[in-house]
């Protein structure tokens, strides 16, 4: 979806309301809200670790946890400090920090709640 929020939301709308993550989010508040009020999750990745990257910060301070997940996007978009190599799925810690930094809790209690989403978005039973 990357640089075609506007298109990618369009077809949502023409195409009927389901569920789903927008993987690897890098949009503004505005269209993050927008999918939000689709009924869907917003995929939260090391792009969030990154420097210049204060607008994905202030989309999930805004955003509620219980509309965000975690993901990797492995081999691509790894967190600091391991930009320019390979992104691998254990690192996945590192954006759920960063997370829990924006959202002043946790990281422990951040985890559950991502996992929690992730589970009840999947339908996943364990």
């Amino acid at each position: 979806v990357r640089n075609a929020y506007p298109e990618a939301y369009k077809t949502i709308l023409e195409c009927g309301h389901f569920k789903g993550v927008i993987h690897a989010f890098s949009g503004d508040l505005e269209y993050a809200r927008r999918f939000v009020d689709l009924g869907f999750f917003l995929g939260i990745g090391g792009p969030i670790t990154y420097k210049r990257n204060e607008e994905l910060r202030n989309v999930v301070r805004e955003i509620p946890l219980e509309k965000l997940v975690s993901e990797t996007d492995c081999p691509y978009l790894p967190p600091v400090p391991f930009r320019g190599k390979r992104n691998e799925p254990y690192y996945v810690g590192y954006v759920i920090e960063e997370i829990a930094a924006q959202k002043k809790i946790s990281a422990a209690k951040c985890s559950e709640k991502l996992f929690e989403n992730a589970v009840g978005l999947f339908s996943l039973t364990l």
